[in-house]
């Protein structure tokens, strides 16, 4: 007797299954034949359709919602969206979706417009019965694990469009889901007089948000404090130049972390969620208006070359922070002083919304360019003036150098230049950073330029690494770490007074 072997057996059984199922059916174009009738020549009667022969076949498994099969008794399967299109309900059309299962209980009193508009292929709309003009179909898996439903009739974000192949567009990021994405379900709308309304929604799956760029946030959050540790362990950074440069890095940092802390949803109530929205507000605009005061500070200097008067970092404070604060205050009067609702007839109120659907300004609609898109222009516009300025006084200054320059002249003018060299890099970081923001913000409303999007997101979570290897990675910034470590061990004092030696006076000169 000849034995098989093993792996020969399951080939045939795997082929004997694949060739058990309905050519050229989509499982979930299927139904469960079970509990039919069959005639003699093989057809099945199914809602008072005729299933022929040809469009059933044999399963020994059923498909769960992640692709995956699992073994069941074989039983029949009819492709009945090929004789008429189907309606996929979520549940039996009794029952209702709660917390992503089927509710246990029969709603014998479950009553619901069984309407809907369906978009025909020529781009005409209809309303078509479900229940005659469709097969519902109730007993395939869940889309998925998670699923939220697209409620038009409260939000006019959720819009979404059926189409006659069972087809469903979700309006707001144009993304077409096929039947194993999406079912059919109904949900509460509305309290009546005598109880609860129930209105026909989808049910679609949970969007697992990418982590990527929130490690790279975080990485950047790193890097950061590095770069504000050294500029505080360094002598050489404790200028008025240096002082703000720093400032800027730490409202950066505090940004990145607040919005770190809304991505991971650290925070769940709802007052938490809006005190971290606020206070990252604040944290963005003081972000912006430091950057904004160092290029004005460097203008000033070039200005003041024959001069020893100093902008005072005690006004630099008092603008930068009570402009931020009253930039955020304007932000929380709006969102107080007007209610935010959405109505179907209605877009988005032109209101901050912080803490509404995220801890952060409602970016999606032209409210994000109101209060936080237009301050960011602004600065950019001062930034470009500041910048266009001190190039001009500096080609100035090369002119009249050899006449008129004295020792402490030339001195003054080598530490603004390296203060302006400074500043020229952290500009062209912020600047061109800032400036994609912006358009990448009209290129994700109007949904264009995908691309510029995703460019856009890399390079403004990797701020953080940038400006550290900028500002910090270079031939002279590491002579002058090992310098500043030379000089303690050797004086054995821990405050690493710095000499007057040449490395160490230029060190003292770009900050």
């Amino acid at each position: 007797m000849r034995v098989v072997p093993h792996w020969s057996s399951f080939l045939s059984f795997l082929l004997g299954s694949i060739a058990a199922d309905i050519p050229d059916c989509n499982y979930f174009d299927t139904v469960n034949l079970t509990n039919s009738s069959k005639f003699p020549n093989g057809s099945y009667s199914y809602e008072r359709l005729i299933i022929p022969p040809t469009l059933t076949g044999e399963y020994d498994y059923e498909l769960l919602f992640n692709g995956n099969s699992r073994a069941v008794p074989s039983h029949t399967r009819g492709c009945v969206c090929k004789v008429r299109p189907c309606i996929r309900f979520c549940c039996p059309r009794s029952n209702v979706l709660q917390v992503n299962r089927c509710s246990p209980h029969i709603h014998n009193e479950l009553s619901y417009k069984m309407t809907l508009d369906i978009t025909q292929d020529n781009g005409s709309v209809t309303h078509k019965h479900i229940m005659e003009d469709f097969v519902v179909q109730e007993e395939l898996p869940l889309p998925c694990s998670t699923h939220y439903a697209l409620n038009r009739i409260k939000y006019t974000t959720d819009l979404w469009t059926l189409f006659e192949n069972g087809t469903l567009l979700r309006q707001y990021d144009k993304k077409y889901l096929s039947k194993q994405e999406y079912c059919l379900q109904p949900r509460k709308s509305r309290k009546q007089n005598d109880g609860f309304n129930y209105t026909i929604v989808p049910y679609n799956c949970a969007i697992e948000p990418d982590w990527t760029m929130a490690y790279v946030k975080a990485a950047s959050v790193v890097f950061m404090v590095i770069t504000i540790s050294i500029y505080l362990w360094l002598p050489q950074f404790q200028s008025l130049h240096g002082k703000c440069c720093n400032l800027y890095f730490i409202c950066l940092t505090a940004t990145f972390l607040l919005n770190l802390f809304s991505t991971f949803h650290v925070f769940d109530s709802t007052v938490a969620c809006s005190i971290n929205g606020y206070a990252g507000y604040f944290a963005a605009m003081a972000t912006f208006l430091w950057l904004s005061v160092v290029s004005f500070n460097v203008w000033r200097r070039f200005q003041e070359l024959q001069g020893t008067r100093r902008s005072s970092f005690f006004n630099y404070n008092l603008i930068a922070w009570t402009t931020a604060g009253a930039l955020t205050l304007g932000v929380f009067l709006v969102d107080r002083l007007v209610p935010f609702s959405i109505k179907p007839d209605k877009t988005f109120p032109l209101v901050p919304a912080v803490g509404v659907f995220s801890c952060w300004i409602l970016t999606e609609s032209w409210s994000g360019m109101i209060y936080f898109y237009s301050p960011l222009t602004l600065f950019i516009l001062f930034n470009i003036t500041m910048f266009a300025l001190t190039t001009h006084t500096i080609y100035l200054a090369d002119k009249i150098r050899p006449k008129v320059w004295n020792g402490i002249g030339k001195q003054q003018m080598s530490m603004n230049r390296a203060n302006y060299g400074v500043y020229v890099h952290l500009f062209i970081i912020m600047g061109v950073s800032w400036l994609l923001e912006i358009v990448a913000f009209i290129c994700e409303i109007e949904k264009v330029f995908k691309p510029l999007i995703v460019a856009n997101e890399i390079i403004n979570c990797s701020q953080g690494i940038i400006i550290f290897l900028v500002t910090l990675c270079n031939r002279d910034m590491l002579r002058i770490i090992r310098k500043r470590n030379h000089d303690r061990r050797l004086s054995g004092d821990e405050n690493g007074t710095c000499s007057l030696t040449q490395d160490c006076q230029l060190m003292q000169d770009i900050k």
